[in-house]
């Protein structure tokens, strides 16, 4: 996960930002209506249901916001986003994965297994 604006948005010039001085921009944020306590935005935000969205809007300049680094390269390789160099950024998530003992993975699964145990 990094922190992405376009590159003609202001936040893109700057070097040694903090991650307190993001919040004077407009934050981009993830929204998927099942988290019970949504966290608290300490500046102005807009939201979207999904990171496709949310990669949209920030090509077009509406703000900053955290995307999966593999999702910006795959799909914003022609359009210019800046990853913002904060401390701490970018960061890795952990994931699991589990299958069903009766049901193995199929051709699909094998191939994640696979690419996720490359990285």
């Amino acid at each position: 996960m990094g922190v992405y604006v376009a590159t003609t948005h202001p936040l893109a010039s700057q070097t040694n930002l903090q991650w307190e001085q993001l919040h004077t921009w407009r934050e981009l944020r993830l929204n998927t209506y099942l988290e019970s306590n949504a966290n608290i935005t300490r500046g102005p935000a807009w939201s979207a249901p999904n990171y496709l969205l949310l990669l949209s809007m920030a090509v077009q300049g509406f703000g900053w916001c955290v995307l999966p680094c593999a999702l910006v390269e795959e799909f914003a390789a022609e359009k210019p986003l800046a990853q913002l160099d904060v401390p701490g950024w970018p960061r890795a998530i952990a994931i699991g994965l589990l299958w069903n003992k009766k049901t193995p993975p199929g051709t699909a699964g094998n191939w994640l297994r696979y690419h996720l145990q490359q990285k």
